[in-house]
């Protein structure tokens, strides 16, 4: 059984996110302000796979003129800060988590596709809600961050005994009880290590069990996403559906059945990484 003062250690332990993924989360959750779209093309030509991504995108259907192409500059200028912005995040994040999971049973790549499924979906339900819907997707993306934490202190054994009991009491109970602290938990702390904003702090610690007194609209988003991007078949590994809808967060966000469902279906035709980045900027752009 590890401790909390092991699992604090481990966090020591992880690669840190990028420092531009810092600086990025910085300009989306910067209240509304631009970004210097001189910033996010310094940052883009400096990270072959996002310039590639840019391209591709800004040459899409969705941007692109009839028999026109767009060369990087143009590209930039084209899609605008917010949509590099989150382009690049999203790029540098899938990096970072492409190998986590390993300890729950996740194959490589599932958590960072469950990552960007559940960013589209707090997107959504945060622009349906009107609240901030740059914190929202950021914070759903980062959600399952402390997850490298229990994949350095644990091997895919343990999860699967916790797994295999977890029909009594929550998975994040048995977390606790095994490491000193659940993903959840952990992945709030790092964050807080990082520097990001309060509000992506506590709603990634808060996404499996959203506070009630105080409350946050934020927390609620990012916890009914992660449940939208769970009931898609995302990121399912031994914990599985072992997580429950807050019916608080559900009543205080007022969603319906219907409206749940057509998220799922928003997530699942989503499901490639290509096909994610066209709906985020789609929306984004909206």
């Amino acid at each position: 059984m590890a401790t909390l003062n092991d699992a604090l250690a481990t966090l020591d332990t992880l690669p840190a996110l990028p420092t531009t993924s810092i600086q990025l989360v910085g300009m989306l959750a910067s209240g509304g302000r631009e970004a210097d779209l001189r910033e996010i093309e310094a940052i883009i030509r400096h990270d072959e796979s996002i310039a590639a991504t840019v391209l591709k995108l800004a040459n899409s259907a969705a941007f692109s003129s009839p028999g026109r192409t767009f060369s990087l500059g143009e590209s930039v200028r084209r899609l605008g800060s917010r949509t590099l912005c989150r382009i690049a995040l999203e790029t540098q994040v899938s990096g970072t988590l492409a190998n986590a999971g390993r300890s729950y049973g996740l194959r490589r790549g599932s958590l960072s596709q469950c990552a960007a499924g559940g960013a589209l979906a707090a997107d959504t339900l945060a622009r349906r809600h009107r609240i901030d819907p740059e914190l929202c997707f950021v914070a759903a993306l980062l959600r399952d961050i402390g997850k490298l934490a229990i994949d350095a202190l644990a091997g895919p054994e343990a999860l699967e005994q916790i797994a295999a009991q977890a029909d009594a009491r929550p998975f994040l109970a048995y977390e606790r009880e095994a490491f000193g602290a659940d993903h959840a938990e952990l992945g709030g702390i790092l964050c807080e290590r990082w520097g990001l904003p309060s509000e992506i702090c506590g709603a990634v610690r808060g996404h499996h069990e959203p506070p009630s007194h105080p409350a946050s609209a934020v927390t609620d988003i990012v916890h009914a996403a992660d449940c939208v991007a769970r009931w898609a078949g995302l990121g399912l590994g031994c914990d599985g559906l072992l997580y429950v809808f807050d019916s608080a967060a559900r009543e205080r966000l007022h969603t319906t059945r219907d409206e749940l469902e057509a998220l799922v279906a928003d997530v699942l035709s989503a499901s490639t990484p290509q096909a994610t980045r066209d709906l985020h900027s789609l929306r984004s752009t909206a």
